[in-house]
Order: structure tokens, then C-alpha cells, then sequence
């Protein structure tokens, strides 16, 4: 029954994600004329389709991604002589659109992506009806086999510094040192305060197996204030900004070399999903608004294969005054797609690791 609405509670939320991307995309298309000859979700075979006005709307078998169907798209996807293709004429083709609304329609899939995000953060924060304040690095209590108790911290220490294989930072918030540690398994040095005097000790990360996180072995304490409904809009977008910032540093980290280890894929979204659902739907709505922020950052990258490949291609294009060959740009898609597959893979094989 635990994996059941886990499995649920994961789809749910990948459609609605999925929903939200791809009707950016359709909406913007169709505002600007673009013949969209599909919107699906989910990819593979058939499931449902309901013919539209002119637009087929199809539920596919395997609930990852979607996509709209616009004519004109140069993705290797299309051919002069697909039947449907034949009779849309040019300006109703996205290719034949000017550069600026190709790069909006391109842009709206992440657009509504991150909006999701922000109106959920904004929405659990007027619900929530409080502000939990950022705990500072510092012992209130140790849990059980605490690394950082064995190194000889007491309680009320502050950890004011952290350095492992050069990198050094000061951690302001307990959050900033936890996230740290995710990227650092082997052994820290941490300065710590202890009321006037500072001293250093040499603490090894431990992992969790069941949370799947490396930690210390001490948790810190925050306060909460309660705020009016309308400060929501100020919580929780600053929750909206903080969460992309977390997002940009992994992805500095993953640039950097570090933290592969902690790619997940679908197997472990969906335990973590299957976890959060049993939290509430406030941890639920909470972990949607992180993942849609996951994905429009994402697809903002410039990969070809994706929304944000496509938009520095235009942009390419448009300031070169020079349009690359079909061939050019196909294969270039089909080469970032192939990568972005062995990533997907490599991250399931960390799933998969983790069970074992």
C-alpha cells in the first residue's frame, strides 16, 4: 500500500509538472499562430487521445516528459512529407516566425515551471500561517553515534568554519553546513567557537541510509514567528529564491566534479515522493514546487536538447544573421540527447546503489 500511493502520488505530480510545461509551450504557440498538431503526456504508446479543433490531446503509457507537436520545430522530428505537415502553411510554422516569438514559446514551458513554483511557496506560506527562522550552526543536542560529539564538541558550540579538499566556506545557517556536507564525504575540519576561544577538529560525515543524507550528528534549534496572511507573499517567495539558489550551487558543484554521488533519478524521486506523501500534502506540495524549479532551471541549460539549446541557437542564428543546416542542428540535438540519457541512467544506477 506504501509503494502504491507512493507510485500515485509520483505521477500526480510529474503530470501536473508536466501539464504545466508543456501548456506553457502550447499556449504561447498558439497565441502567436503556431500549428500545434499534438499535446501529449507522457511518452511510448497510446493510451488516451481526444481530437481537439485542430490539436490531438493524448495521455502516453510512460508517465516522463511530454511534448506539443508544433509545426516547424527543427529537431529532426519532422519530415516534408509527414501527411499533417504538407498542408500547414509557412507563417503558421514556428520556424518561419520571427526569432523573438520562437524564443518565447520556448521560454514559456520554464516559465511556467518556476511560476508554479513561486505560487506553491507563496500558497503553503500563507497556509502555514508562521516563518521558521534559519538556525545558526550551532549544538543544541547530539543524535545517536554523533560524529561531531565524538570529535568533542559540547552543546552551545558554533561551528564557524568548514574546509575539505580546499574548499572553505562560513556557514551562516545550519542549512548552509548540512548542504555542504552533501558534496564533502571525506573528512572536514571545523572551527568552532566555544564561548571565547576557537579551536579546530577533523569530524568524518556520516550517512543515513534511510534519509539517504550525509550529517554531523547534531541538530541545531530555530524559532518560529507567526506572520499575517499576506506576508506569505514575501515568505514564500524569498522560499522561491532560496530553493533556485540551492539549485544554481549544485549545479556549480556537478561542473565542478562533485556530487555525481548524488544524482537521483526516477527511482529515487519516487521514494522520496513515497516518503514526503506520508509527511502531508504540505511536505508534498512543498517537494512539487522543488521539482517544477528543477526542471525549468534545467531546461534552461544550454543543451541542444533542450529549451535552452534552443533558444541559444536562434540567438546564434539571429545575431550571425546565418541559419545553420537542418543537419547541423539535428545532430547536435541527437548528440546532447544521447548524453543526457547516459546522465539519466547514471543517476538511476545511484538509485538502484542505494537500495543495496
Amino acid at each position: 500500500m506504501y509503494y502504491l500511493l507512493g507510485i500515485i502520488a509520483f505521477v500526480v505530480m510529474l503530470s501536473l509538472i508536466v501539464v504545466v510545461h508543456e501548456g506553457g509551450h502550447f499556449l504561447v504557440a498558439r497565441h502567436f499562430g503556431v500549428y500545434c498538431h499534438e499535446f501529449s503526456i507522457g511518452m511510448g504508446p497510446v493510451i488516451y487521445q481526444k481530437p481537439g479543433k485542430e490539436t490531438k490531446f493524448s495521455i502516453r503509457a510512460i508517465p516522463f516528459g511530454g511534448y506539443v507537436m508544433m509545426a516547424g520545430e527543427e529537431d529532426g522530428s519532422q519530415d516534408e512529407e509527414t501527411e499533417w505537415l504538407k498542408n500547414v502553411p509557412d507563417e503558421r510554422r514556428l520556424n518561419h516566425k520571427p526569432w523573438w516569438q520562437q524564443i518565447l514559446v520556448m521560454l514559456a514551458g520554464i516559465f511556467m515551471n518556476m511560476l508554479l513554483a513561486w505560487i506553491l511557496f507563496v500558497g503553503l506560506a500563507m497556509a502555514r500561517g508562521y516563518v521558521v527562522e534559519d538556525a545558526i550552526p550551532q549544538v543544541y543536542e547530539f543524535t545517536e553515534n554523533s560524529a561531531v560529539q565524538k570529535a568533542g564538541l559540547e552543546k552551545g558550540d558554533i561551528i564557524i568554519e568548514a574546509e575539505s579538499d580546499g574548499d572553505v566556506i562560513q556557514p551562516k545557517t545550519q542549512y548552509d553546513l548540512l548542504e555542504y556536507v552533501q558534496y564533502h564525504h571525506d573528512t572536514i575540519t571545523l572551527t568552532v567557537q566555544r564561548d571565547d576561544q576557537t579551536f579546530t577538529v577533523d569530524v568524518a560525515p556520516t550517512y543515513d541510509e534511510e534519509s539517504q543524507v550525509y550529517y554531523l550528528g547534531f541538530r541545531a534549534i530555530a524559532q518560529a514567528e507567526e506572520i499575517k496572511w499576506y506576508q506569505g507573499f514575501g515568505v514564500g517567495t524569498k522560499d522561491w529564491l532560496d530553493s533556485g539558489s540551492v539549485i544554481f550551487r549544485s549545479l556549480s558543484m556537478l561542473l565542478k566534479g562533485k556530487g555525481y554521488e548524488n544524482l537521483s533519478g526516477p527511482v529515487g524521486i519516487l521514494n522520496v515522493t513515497s516518503q514526503t506523501a506520508q509527511l502531508g500534502l504540505g511536505s508534498y506540495l512543498s517537494l512539487c514546487a522543488l521539482i517544477s524549479m528543477n526542471i525549468g532551471i534545467f531546461n534552461a541549460l544550454p543543451i541542444p536538447a533542450l529549451d535552452g539549446g534552443r533558444v541559444l541557437i536562434v540567438l546564434i542564428e539571429t545575431i550571425t544573421r546565418h541559419k545553420f543546416k537542418q543537419k547541423i542542428i539535428e545532430t547536435c540535438i541527437t548528440a546532447s540527447f544521447v548524453l543526457l540519457m547516459a546522465l539519466f541512467v547514471f543517476a538511476t544506477y545511484n538509485d538502484i546503489l542505494r537500495f543495496f
